[in-house]
C-alpha cells in the first residue's frame, strides 16, 4: 500500500511539473510581440538552445540585440529564415502555434517536395468520420526524410520519421569467393537469426525463391559462413550452396542477407546454416517450401513481401529489383506509427501497344476482430512496359493501435478486368 501511495504521488508531481513548465512557456511566449513569436517558433526549428535563450530575455531590446548577433554575417540565410517563419506562422499557427510541430519542420526544411493531406471529408461511404483523424505526410526528397503528422486536439504533431535514399546505409553480408572454406566443427555456441522467404515467378516453370535473414552482428572481425541445402520431394539433395560472407557497413545490432535460388515448381525442404567465425557460433533453421502453384504459370501473382525500405538507391545486387532497392522486413513486427513497405509482382498481364495498365488496392483488417480498418493513401495505378508489374507501396499505420493485422493486396488488370490477390500479415507493437 505504501509503495502504491508513493507511486501515485510521484506521477501526480510529474504531471504537475510538466503542466507548470508548459504554463511558464506559454506565459513567456504570449508576452512577446507577434513578430517575436514568429522568430521564436522559427528558432525552435533550427536551434532550440538559441530559441529558449531568446525567449527568456527580459526585454524587447535585449531580444533584438541577441537576434541581430545570431544572424550576423548571414544575411541571405536570415532572409530565407524569416520568409519561412512568416509563412509557417500564417499557415500552421492559427490555433496552437506552440504545439504544432509543422512550424519548426517547415522552417528547418522549407516547402516539402510532396505534402499529402488526409482528412475525414475525403472518405466516401464512411458514416462515422471520427475514425479518421486528420493527418499529413511531408516528403523531402533531397534530404531523404519523411514526416508523419497527426492532429491531436488542435495541433499537428509528429508521430513518425522515416528515412530513405543514399544516406541510409544498410549493414549487410557480401559473398567473398576468395575465401577458403573451413570445417563445420568450429561451432561452440548457438547463433540465433531470423528468417523469411518470398516466392516469385522467374519464367515459365522456374521459380525464384528469395531467402531473407537478419543476423546478430556480435563480434564480426572474421565474418560469417553460410550453408544452404535444398532437398526435393524424393529427399535428394539438389542444391548445396556454401559461401563466406564479409560484413559491409556498420552493423551495430544486425546484418541483413538475401539469397536467391532458382527452382522448378515442386515442394522442397531447406536447411539454412550460419556461422559467426569470430565467436564460433552456429545457427540452423529448417523450412518447407511449396512452389507447385507456379507450375505452367498457374499462379499469376507473387507473395506479398514486407520491407523496411524501398527506394532508388543501391546497396548490393542482391537487394536490387526493377522497382529499386528493397530491404526485406524479415520479422513483420514493427512499432506503432512506424511506416513500412509492401512489394509484390503480377505476371502475364494483358498489354496494349506493349504496355500494361493496373490498379492496386490495399485493404487492412484487424485479425482479432476481422474488421476492416479505414485507411488512406493505399490505392495506386500504374502503366508500364511488358506483361509483368513490379508493385511497391509505402504504408503509414498512423494511429492504428497495437495488434495483429492482415493486408490484402488486390491488383486489377484494367485492360481485361481480372483481379489478382496477395495476402500477408503484420503486427504493430507498442514502442519501448
Amino acid at each position: 500500500m505504501l509503495q502504491r501511495f508513493f507511486f501515485k504521488n510521484k506521477i501526480f508531481f510529474l504531471l504537475l511539473f510538466v503542466s507548470c513548465a508548459v504554463n511558464i512557456l506559454a506565459s513567456r511566449y504570449y508576452r512577446l510581440l507577434e513578430k517575436e513569436r514568429k522568430l521564436f517558433l522559427g528558432l525552435r526549428g533550427i536551434d532550440s538552445v538559441a530559441a529558449y535563450e531568446y525567449l527568456n530575455l527580459p526585454s524587447a531590446t535585449e531580444r533584438k540585440y541577441f537576434y541581430e548577433q545570431y544572424w550576423s554575417g548571414r544575411n541571405e540565410e536570415r532572409e530565407e529564415f524569416e520568409k519561412r517563419c512568416e509563412y509557417a506562422f500564417k499557415e500552421f499557427g492559427k490555433y496552437a502555434p506552440l504545439s504544432d510541430e509543422r512550424i519548426p519542420i517547415y522552417v528547418k526544411y522549407g516547402n516539402p517536395t510532396k505534402r499529402y493531406i488526409i482528412s475525414p471529408e475525403k472518405k466516401v461511404g464512411i458514416l462515422s468520420k471520427e475514425f479518421v483523424r486528420p493527418a499529413e505526410i511531408w516528403t523531402y526528397k533531397d534530404e531523404g526524410i519523411e514526416f508523419d503528422f497527426i492532429r491531436i486536439a488542435r495541433a499537428f504533431q509528429i508521430i513518425a520519421r522515416s528515412k530513405f535514399g543514399e544516406k541510409v546505409i544498410i549493414p549487410f553480408l557480401k559473398e567473398d569467393t576468395s575465401w577458403i572454406m573451413i570445417s563445420d566443427s568450429i561451432s561452440q555456441g548457438s547463433l540465433n537469426f531470423e528468417l523469411s522467404f518470398g516466392r516469385f515467378r522467374q519464367r515459365k516453370n522456374l521459380v525464384r525463391l528469395e531467402i531473407y535473414t537478419s543476423i546478430p552482428s556480435g563480434k564480426t572481425t572474421n565474418g560469417f559462413y553460410r550453408n544452404i541445402f535444398v532437398y526435393n520431394q524424393a529427399e535428394s539433395l539438389i542444391v548445396e550452396k556454401k559461401d563466406f560472407l564479409k560484413p559491409q557497413g556498420n552493423g551495430d545490432t544486425l546484418f541483413y542477407d538475401e539469397v536467391n535460388l532458382w527452382l522448378e515448381p515442386q515442394r522442397y525442404y531447406l536447411i539454412i546454416e550460419y556461422f559467426n567465425l569470430n565467436e564460433r557460433l552456429k545457427g540452423r533453421k529448417e523450412i518447407a517450401v511449396d512452389l507447385l502453384d507456379y507450375k505452367e504459370d498457374a499462379k499469376k501473382i507473387s507473395d506479398l513481401v514486407f520491407a523496411s525500405l524501398i527506394d532508388d538507391s543501391f546497396t548490393d545486387q542482391k537487394f536490387d529489383k526493377p522497382s529499386g532497392r528493397i530491404i526485406p522486413l524479415v520479422r513483420t513486427v514493427v512499432d506503432v506509427h512506424t511506416p513500412f513497405y509492401f512489394y509484390h509482382e503480377v505476371y502475364n498481364l494483358a498489354i496494349k501497344e506493349g504496355m500494361h495498365m493496373i490498379k492496386t488496392d490495399y485493404e487492412i483488417y484487424n485479425k482479432e476482430k476481422m474488421q476492416k480498418e479505414v485507411v488512406d493513401i493505399l490505392t495506386q495505378g500504374e502503366t508500364g512496359e511488358g506483361d509483368i508489374a513490379y508493385i511497391s507501396a509505402k504504408y503509414h499505420p498512423m494511429d492504428l493501435p497495437p495488434g495483429e493485422y492482415i493486408v490484402v493486396a488486390r491488383t486489377t488488370d484494367l485492360l481485361i478486368g481480372e483481379e489478382y490477390t496477395a495476402v500477408g500479415e503484420f503486427v504493430l507493437k507498442k514502442a519501448r
